[in-house]
């Protein structure tokens, strides 16, 4: 697990051109693919319909409720699950350089619950940052009219409850665009300039020129500015509540940034003038304050989840990791816990630090170990371990660890927090998470048909028994909020689509829900009351939508 270096809380659009699972309201493994299958180029899907009755149980494809017909693409759900956005008559751009999933299509927006769907715009695209929503669900914000050579489009604003509503525009330009924590504010970048204000309709103010990306606080007072390479790649800072004072620059020549939780201060990387091709650390104050460098050659850096501690490393080299340092969030010498390291996360409740010790960057692997704050000694439970993972109560993670003898086998393992040494959970994993609750720590085994059919296992917390196969044959899984119920796929032999159904974790009773399904799937609806997905093949092509009650 890495750290998040310089959390953006939006993507800007010169993020790598990919297929974007943005939308996913729900955690699980989406096995080997991403997104729906893209439509011909030139197809024209059928009008929208109204939607029909759901149907009683799957004899083919198509058995939920269709909430809009046609050969969909890049579906998505608002953060509440009220709402599908998906892209009709999806083409790929005609420019040389594109990636094959890159899509241009037009936007509609469906009731999860069943409604008319609403075509909010043209020339949509599916790369990250093209369409994004507020965190209170309450507008759709999205670029028509796509150039994918200056990665721009025009700025629309959608309230998504206002059905007979036209999107606002807001700028014919727009390279980024970021709301604010709360849903109340926007900051987007419209010809290289930043604007900022209320959503949905500003007015907006001009805040500073030559910009690249932007990140407010966590409070929403405070937004940083990050300019172009032009315009030095400076970092500054600015009052949301006064954006038309100028901006106070923190630093030229900054790479990757983070703010701390509790948006009180922000460290951020400064070229390094003595070890070339690296960055050294600063940190300052917010609103802004004079910064204090903390340290040099450092890769990796992270606050905790409750703002108190911040991890980095030190003293690296082009080719070699830091050292990993742990010290109080204000700044300041850190205590020195692990050597080499690359890959750190701190545990959910801030009371310990996971890493990969002694980090073989050609493998791509370390030492797991562990620290426990302020002042655990480090304690090293794992050997060529590639990822790891906290539980969500932070009494275990969860590792994967390669075995070269008797035979090579990649291995999941399970760490109490506190405890001498960690225990193997199973052979061969691929794939693996902990349930909502930190009830079972779930994974996929045995897979077979080249990762597509695998068991799908759990081990109940705390361990008094084997792990338990609970599904057999799938290729994804996602879970419900309450972790009481599991939405899996299972890859057919005759096509290139899915077959889903819903394992409820209480009676251990699975139930098929539909077939001939792309993935990904969302649960969606008041307490994951239903599943979303596409069907993208057939004369049943569309967005459907089906109960998961058990």
């Amino acid at each position: 697990m890495r750290p998040r270096l310089g959390r953006r809380m939006g993507v800007g659009l010169v993020a790598a051109l990919m297929v974007a699972g943005a939308g996913c309201k729900k955690g699980g493994d989406e096995g080997a693919s991403r997104g729906g299958s893209a439509p011909s180029a030139g197809a024209t899907p059928p009008p929208a319909t109204r939607p029909a009755q759901e149907r009683p149980g799957p004899a083919g494809a198509g058995q939920g409720l269709l909430l809009a017909a046609g050969r969909a693409a890049d579906l998505r759900v608002t953060h509440d699950g009220r709402f599908a956005s998906y892209l009709l008559n999806g083409q790929k751009p005609r420019l040389d350089g594109v990636p094959p999933q890159m899509l241009l299509g037009e936007l509609f927006v469906v009731p999860v619950e069943g409604g008319e769907p609403r075509k909010l715009g043209d020339g949509v695209t599916n790369v990250p940052g093209g369409l994004l929503f507020s965190a209170d669900s309450k507008h759709a914000l999205f670029l028509t009219g796509y150039n994918p050579a200056s990665q721009s489009g025009s700025l629309n604003v959608a309230v998504l409850d206002g059905a007979k509503a036209d999107p606002t525009v807001l700028g014919s330009a727009v390279s980024y665009m970021l709301p604010s924590p709360d849903g109340a504010r926007l900051a987007f970048v419209d010809g290289g300039k930043l604007k900022l204000g209320p959503l949905p309709a500003g007015p907006f103010v001009d805040v500073a020129a030559e910009v690249s990306t932007a990140q407010f606080t966590s409070d929403g007072k405070t937004l940083l500015i990050k300019r172009r390479g032009s315009a030095a790649g400076g970092l500054a800072v600015v009052s949301v509540d006064s954006p038309e004072d100028a901006p106070r620059k923190l630093a030229d020549q900054v790479g990757d940034y983070a703010v701390s939780p509790d948006g009180k201060r922000v460290v951020f990387q400064v070229r390094s003038e003595s070890v070339r091709g690296l960055y050294d650390l600063y940190i300052a104050e917010l609103p802004a304050q004079k910064p204090k460098r903390l340290a040099v050659a450092s890769q990796a850096f992270a606050f905790s989840p409750d703002g108190k501690w911040l991890a980095r490393s030190e003293n690296g080299k082009p080719d070699v990791p830091g050292d990993l340092f742990v010290g109080p969030a204000e700044g300041g010498p850190g205590r020195k816990v692990g050597e080499r390291v690359e890959v750190f996360t701190f545990s959910p409740d801030s009371q310990a630090v996971g890493f990969l010790d002694r980090y073989d960057v050609t493998a791509r692997a370390g030492l797991m170990a562990v620290v426990s704050l302020p002042d655990g000694a480090p304690r090293r439970v794992g050997d060529r371990v590639p990822n790891f993972v906290w539980g969500t109560d932070a009494r275990y993670v969860a590792f994967l660890s390669r075995f070269l003898k008797p035979e090579y086998s990649v291995d999941l393992m399970l760490y109490p927090l506190g405890a001498e040494k960690a225990e193997k959970v199973h052979q061969g994993v691929f794939g693996y998470g902990f349930m909502p609750g930190n009830g079972q720590v779930v994974f996929r085994s045995n897979c077979i048909r080249n990762g597509r059919a695998c068991d799908f296992k759990a081990l109940e917390l705390p361990r008094k028994e084997d792990p338990q196969t609970w599904l057999q044959g799938i290729f994804s899984y996602k879970l419900s909020e309450d972790g009481q119920r599991v939405l899996a796929t299972s890859a057919r032999m005759d096509s290139d689509t899915y077959d889903l159904s819903l394992y409820d974790v209480k009676t251990k009773a699975r139930k098929p829900l539909d077939q001939g399904i792309q993935v990904p799937v969302y649960f969606a609806g008041k307490d994951d009351s239903r599943a979303v997905y596409l069907i993208a093949q057939g004369n049943k092509a569309g967005v459907y939508s089906v109960s998961t009650s058990p």
